[in-house]
């Protein structure tokens, strides 16, 4: 082979790992850049709502106007808890061990729960698949989605742990409730 056709092959493979390296950094801190985002609303929030949704959603021309919506996933009841469990929600959410940063799952969204946080400025849903896979959904105005431009603004997708105590703490709850 070449000398310079093999120095020239070998820099463009660097350049290549590198540009790859970047995207995913510059990826992984957009994530962690909503997720602080998120957890500032959740800290300031003064009420959290859990909520059951389907599993699909409704397109936002389809949507029903007297229903309610969670990033585009219609709410089909309401589940009522106490201060205390708010607190464990909120402190599940804000547990970084429950959060994948490097990779994308790709599985179906596959949703069954959903929260609402509210402060004086914004809110945030959030809605919660834990089969196939979990993951999780987030729509706020305060969250830019830079990855995506053709995915409405303030739609943010996240990975889940398989094991995360998000959704462990919603089924415990849901357990003392029934």
């Amino acid at each position: 082979m070449n000398p310079l056709l093999k120095k020239n092959t070998l820099f463009n493979f660097y350049i290549i790992t590198f540009s790859v390296s970047f995207f995913l950094s510059a990826l992984s801190s957009c994530k962690e850049k909503d997720l602080r985002t998120m957890e500032q609303i959740v800290k300031s929030s003064k009420e959290t709502e859990l909520f059951f949704v389907s599993d699909t959603p409704t397109n936002p021309s389809e949507q029903i106007a007297d229903k309610i919506y969670l990033c585009d996933y219609e709410v089909s009841s309401k589940i009522s808890i106490s201060k205390q469990q708010s607190d464990s929600l909120k402190l599940a959410l804000l547990d970084t061990t429950n959060y994948i940063y490097d990779m994308e799952k790709k599985c179906m969204m596959m949703p069954k729960y959903a929260m609402r946080f509210q402060t004086k400025k914004d809110t945030l849903d959030i809605v919660f698949s834990d089969n196939p896979c979990a993951k999780a959904i987030a729509n706020s105005s305060h969250i830019k989605n830079l990855v995506d431009k053709d995915k409405k603004e303030g739609v943010f997708y996240v990975d889940l742990t398989e094991k995360n105590s998000i959704i462990k703490t919603i089924e415990e709850i849901l357990a003392v409730s029934e």
